[in-house]
């Protein structure tokens, strides 16, 4: 893809760079230090959205951002897997408008303007972290990004790049009214929402779990199916099934 040649501001894009080992490869995939040094580039200019590792065959999949496509193509002049010999390399661009992009694609100006660029965090209060983080990690399925034994401060997520659940436990040391308002909070509807895809398997999950589902799934009427249901302590969340989804798996049975 090439610039449409039109002036005025380009809009930003998302890029997506594959490379893949060949499988007659001999060689050696580029050092691990090498790779980080260009990330650490990247996410210093506020290019960075996504990185990691494939398998089968072997290789690594980056996701920054750009401007246009040539602009996409200097950015990886010094990316190491993409100067491999050895190394099949694809630059491909994402399209947001049909797949979304979790990010904003707006590159940061040289000095920072105060822009919100990701959704972290949100904070859930509960009053038994372990509890709390065998419902979310065992039940549901999120992986733990940061935990503070001392301070009992826990970061759940389903993956990197997601925003997080951050596990709060209302401690009396804080003081009034800090602790008040904390425990408050407890067992209130969290406003929320996650995306499965099916609700009905996750209404199964959630019995076996001993949750208490708040109400079963139903259709909605702009076509989604949801439910709500609630954590040991009762914060209620949602959750959302596509539309479609349903009838795509009942022709598929």
């Amino acid at each position: 893809m090439v610039s449409d040649g039109k002036p005025g501001r380009k809009p930003k894009r998302m890029y997506v760079r594959v490379a893949r080992l060949a499988l007659a490869a001999t060689g050696d995939a580029p050092g691990s230090r090498e790779t980080q040094a260009f990330l650490a580039g990247l996410e210093r200019v506020g290019r960075l959205v996504a990185h990691g590792a494939l398998t089968e065959p072997s290789g690594d999949l980056l996701i920054f951002r750009a401007r246009e496509y040539d602009e996409a193509r200097r950015v990886l002049r010094t990316d190491p897997w993409s100067r491999c010999e050895e190394v099949r390399s694809e630059l491909i661009e994402w399209d947001p408008k049909s797949l979304g992009s979790g990010v904003n694609l707006e590159l940061p100006p040289a000095r920072g303007a105060g822009r919100l660029t990701l959704l972290h965090r949100v904070a859930v209060v509960v009053t038994d972290r372990d509890r709390a983080i065998r419902f979310y990690r065992d039940g549901l399925g999120l992986e733990v990004r940061a935990r503070d034994d001392e301070t009992g401060y826990t970061e759940l997520s389903l993956g990197r790049g997601t925003a997080a659940l951050s596990l709060i436990v209302p401690r009396k040391e804080w003081g009034e009214p800090h602790f008040s308002e904390a425990t408050a909070r407890v067992g209130t509807r969290t406003g929320i929402v996650f995306q499965t895809d099916s609700v009905s398997a996750l209404a199964l999950r959630l019995e076996h779990l001993g949750a208490h589902v708040t109400r079963a799934p139903q259709s909605e009427p702009w076509g989604s199916r949801t439910l709500r249901f609630t954590d040991p302590d009762g914060n209620e969340f949602l959750a959302f099934e596509e539309a479609g989804r349903e009838r795509v798996r009942r022709r598929a049975g």
